[in-house]
């Protein structure tokens, strides 16, 4: 329990200031940063404009991502160097890919009722891809974790506590019915 408050303690040290300076002005900058970058990718695909109020919410992904790579135990320096440049990098694409899915669903196809439900499931990608290349990269963290609370389970060749297998004449354990 220690070592939960200590990483939530961690993770919002993190978090808290990076939220913050984001609200106040972090965001306005990826936006002029990503409209230089991406904008021209993007009119590469046919995006002739975009509206920034559909996409701008969802951009903030990098600080949890940061965050949770930071404070993660056992994670070799490099590891983490690579994951915050790779990471960095899928995330800015997922942007890119998530500013092209609204196009399509509001302004290449028009505005209709069905609009949004095009839409929302780029929204759930987007928002999932910062915690899905986190879970890759601390894999073998999750896994101690995850070991911790499962209970293992029996091999094949183990009986279940409880139970006796029955044995053939060749000593191999045979199902009863």
């Amino acid at each position: 329990m220690k070592k939960f408050l200590l990483l939530l303690i961690e993770f919002l040290a993190i978090t808290l200031p990076l939220t913050w300076y984001w609200m106040n002005g972090g965001e306005d900058a990826y936006l002029t940063i990503y409209k230089r970058l991406a904008f021209p990718l993007l009119q590469e695909v046919g995006v002739a404009n975009f509206a920034p109020s559909l996409v701008r919410d969802r951009f903030i992904g990098f600080i949890p991502y940061f965050a949770l790579l930071v404070i993660t135990p056992g994670m070799s320096i490099r590891r983490r160097l690579l994951g915050l440049g790779g990471g960095f990098l899928l995330i800015f694409c997922s942007h890119m890919a998530l500013t092209y899915w609204s196009w399509v669903s509001f302004v290449r196809d028009g505005q209709h009722e069905g609009s949004m439900a095009i839409y929302f499931p780029a929204l759930v990608a987007v928002d999932a891809v910062p915690f899905v290349l986190w879970a890759g990269l601390a894999n073998q963290f999750l896994l101690e974790q995850l070991s911790r609370v499962l209970p293992a389970s029996p091999t094949p060749s183990e009986p279940i506590q409880g139970q006796a297998a029955a044995r053939d004449s060749a000593g191999d354990a045979v199902k009863s019915e």
